[in-house]
């Protein structure tokens, strides 16, 4: 069966959690670990690419094992460790232990304050060109204030960071980047969300999401904004709420409180 096994049909075995096949495999193909396929739109990734991403810990386990390289990056510049920082929290540490790269990327986004000045001493830029993404969005999105205020310090431009610590529910750092003049109605030039759209969609992941659209709002962002497909936080709130009420039982879901602080706030509709 392994003899004819593809990348393509390994990356399926792997996404499904098939750990006795998948370590069948790689022994007798060991070319299969640095083998890649396309994935949203990026070719290069690999087998421990798409274990990191599925949340799969015994995969990684037995990929890295196998030999399975972390430092491999995607042809966006993705690492194994930058998608488990965003996708899988818990399997940060498996991957550092493995070896993966700590790149100024990760350590704004870890809150590694002394890696990343080191890094930043040393001349890397405030965009990280592997990923093409503001270091200041990868803290934002850590919701990590002491790496956000080194990159403050050293001349970052809030951005689109606050999106970031607004989806993310990081109140303190919405709050450092709205006193160093980020745009409480900044806009996703793709969907046209704003901060507001972000925290109010985001609210499910955990953080203080209340207290990140109590900032925005007395920042003076926009209540009724709405996104390119025409929606508002409202409408977001509603249907997150209606949706958490499908799912569990119990206490009220978050998003109802979000809906009626915004209705408070002067939301039509």
């Amino acid at each position: 069966m392994t003899s004819r096994m593809t990348v393509q049909r390994l990356g399926r075995l792997v996404t499904d959690g098939e750990l006795g096949a998948v370590r069948a495999a790689v022994q007798e193909q060991p070319h299969l670990l640095s083998a890649t396929v396309e994935r949203d739109g990026a070719d290069g990734w690999t087998a421990l690419h798409l274990a990191v991403l599925a949340g799969q810990a015994p995969m990684v386990a037995a990929l890295v094992e196998a030999g399975a390289d972390p430092t491999a990056r995607t042809e966006d510049g993705r690492t194994p460790l930058h998608l488990a920082l965003v996708h899988a929290p818990a399997l940060v540490e498996v991957l550092r232990e493995a070896g993966a790269p700590v790149d100024a990327a990760s350590a704004a986004f870890l809150g590694e304050v002394e890696t990343l000045s080191r890094a930043l001493d040393d001349g890397v830029p405030l965009t990280d060109p592997a990923t093409d993404t503001d270091l200041l969005s990868w803290a934002a999105a850590g919701g990590r204030p002491g790496t956000v205020q080194v990159l403050l310090d050293r001349g970052a431009a809030p951005g689109r960071a606050l999106h970031a610590a607004a989806a993310g529910g990081a109140p303190a750092v919405v709050q450092a980047l709205l006193a160093a003049g980020a745009d409480a109605d900044e806009r996703d030039p793709v969907t046209g969300r704003t901060p507001l759209h972000a925290a109010v969609a985001g609210a499910a992941s955990g953080g203080d999401v209340q207290a990140v659209v109590r900032l925005l709002l007395d920042a003076g962002a926009d209540v009724d904004a709405t996104t390119h497909d025409g929606a508002s936080a409202l409408d977001i709130a509603r249907v997150a709420a209606a949706r958490q009420r499908a799912e569990a039982a119990g206490d009220p879901p978050v998003a109802d409180s979000l809906a009626e602080m915004l209705v408070t706030a002067g939301a039509s509709g």
